[in-house]
């Protein structure tokens, strides 16, 4: 018996998300590069295992423990230079709108026919927005920005 196609593609959906879901996590990480999780002192892999970043931390600490930042900015100032990790999210609103469309339908006679007509659909859109903000001063973490509320 051959399976739906419809079928195949939930299937294969399932499964890139599940990989994708696995390489987002801090132990994939960890897995990954055991021998640099293994040089981290206790303290910080403590933190890393849960996700977690302080201050001191070294981009490969904050790598193994956020993953790869979505944006990455450098700042320079009559202080000095400064690399911005900046990490996002992202939040989905919908809105319903009335359009106009075009809508094809068969006549009691069976002719097909054409009506102009007014119907509401819901419109997702995705707002990016910066949730956390990692600031580097030759290679150590000297500030975080967390967003409070989104």
């Amino acid at each position: 018996m051959k399976t739906p196609r419809s079928f195949d593609v939930f299937m294969l959906l399932v499964a890139c998300l599940l990989l994708v879901a696995g390489c987002a996590s801090p132990e994939y990480r960890i897995k990954k590069n055991p021998d640099m999780f293994a040089s981290f002192p206790p303290e910080v892999q403590e933190l890393v295992r849960k996700g977690e970043i302080a201050l001191g931390f070294t981009p490969d600490m904050v790598s193994m423990a956020l993953g790869a930042p979505n944006r990455i900015y450098n700042r320079q100032s009559t202080t000095g230079s400064v690399d911005v990790w900046s990490y996002t999210s992202t939040r989905t609103s919908t809105d319903r709108q009335r359009v106009q469309t075009d809508i094809r339908y068969r006549d009691d006679r069976g002719r097909y026919r054409t009506a102009t007509d007014w119907v509401w659909v819901d419109v997702a859109r995705d707002t990016e927005y910066e949730r956390l903000r990692v600031e580097f001063v030759e290679g150590k973490v000297t500030a975080i920005d967390t967003l409070k509320q989104p």
